[in-house]
């Protein structure tokens, strides 16, 4: 139970981003619509309340419009527990307000007024979130509800109770559901980050490196930054799978890529190209950082032996790097980064060597 209770509340670092911008987006939408709903519903007021309380909860109900569109245009200067949290809190103060001045005058039965804390318990099913923050959220409409049915003063009746129950139902399902949001949307994120990776390394695949590539050449041509390319290929692979096997030669893969991604920055992408070779892209670096780059990264890896089976299988890569020129498209850039690496196994292998403007060639054998 206690594992289960645990798993339920886990989010993978890689979704906690798009689970807040969720949350933040809905927000954006949904409050601007409460706010414009709270102002209509004075014309309401007028109808069936006192003409000398029509003004003062009037006021309320623009403050609490006042306060769902601020939080409408709230970008990460709040963070998205504490959105959510506001704009749950903003409407039950606001209904705790209009009873307060409400007093004694009982409006539950009339046109919808005692349905405001199920309203805003409803909202939370909207939400992908834990069901511990969900149930935190709705301590909100639950003091909403305790305030209504306190100012109605005892004994409570059986309608009451029967109030009280369906708020704890709604709370319950509305828990139930915002935690099946949030899993169905960690696993959508994690079929998508599947279908842009390789299952072996854990790298981009090639469809997710061409896309990314040719973001980053529109946006460096867009602001005139630089963009460097480094091909990566290990030594003598084929040696490795012939004389360790099919296995070893997976691990040696792997073992190479964490290398790689353990070198690169977060704006950087590391790709499987195919095969035993590798990519990375380096947004805002000009050759030099590029060629400094990859050198680290050579180091890293030739001083990384794989283990298979308690056997250290020494790896070594050779690399050739390229700087994007506006001249060129997508495969020019990588033909010459390519036939830097063609000249880095030409000269001996375990080296770096960074193409010239007009370098490119045909990609031979490996080895």
């Amino acid at each position: 139970m206690r594992a289960w209770l645990a798993s339920s509340l886990r989010v993978p670092s890689a979704c906690a981003d798009a689970r807040d911008a969720v949350l933040r987006a809905r927000v954006r939408a949904l409050a601007p619509v409460l706010a414009a709903l709270t102002l209509g519903w004075i014309a309401l007021d007028a109808a069936v309340m006192p003409t000398a309380q029509v003004a003062r909860i009037g006021c309320v109900r623009v403050a609490i419009a006042a306060a769902l569109l601020a939080l409408s245009r709230v970008r990460r200067h709040l963070s998205a527990a504490t959105t959510l949290r506001a704009f749950v809190w903003v409407q039950a103060l606001g209904f705790g307000a209009i009873q307060l001045l409400l007093g004694h005058v009982d409006l539950a039965g009339v046109a919808g007024y005692g349905l405001f804390p199920f309203v805003i318990v409803a909202q939370l099913a909207l939400f992908p979130a834990p069901w511990p923050h969900t149930l935190r959220a709705a301590i909100a409409p639950a003091a909403a509800l305790a305030l209504m049915l306190g100012w109605a003063g005892p004994p409570l009746t059986p309608a009451d109770w029967r109030d009280a129950w369906l708020l704890v139902l709604l709370v319950g399902v509305a828990a139930w559901t915002a935690q099946a949001q949030l899993r169905l949307l960690v696993e959508l994120l994690g079929a998508r980050r599947d279908a842009g990776h390789d299952a072996l390394t854990g790298l981009a695949n090639r469809r997710n490196l061409d896309k990314r590539l040719a973001t980053e050449q529109a946006r460096a041509l867009r602001h005139g930054t630089p963009l460097s390319v480094l091909m990566l290929d290990l030594d003598r692979f084929k040696r490795v799978n012939d004389e360790y096997g099919h296995a070893a030669g997976d691990t040696v893969l792997a073992s190479a890529a964490r290398a790689l991604a353990d070198e690169l920055r977060a704006i950087d992408l590391g790709a499987r190209f195919g095969g035993e070779e590798f990519v990375a892209l380096l947004p805002d670096t000009p050759l030099d950082d590029a060629t400094r780059a990859a050198e680290r990264i050579r180091r890293r890896i030739a001083a990384t032996p794989a283990t298979y089976e308690g056997v250290e299988i020494p790896v070594t890569v050779s690399i050739g790097v390229a700087q994007w020129n506006v001249e060129e498209d997508t495969a020019g850039l990588i033909a010459r980064a390519d036939g830097a690496l063609y000249a880095a196994k030409r000269d001996g292998r375990d080296r770096c060597v960074a193409a010239t403007g007009s370098d490119a060639a045909a990609t031979p054998a490996r080895g």
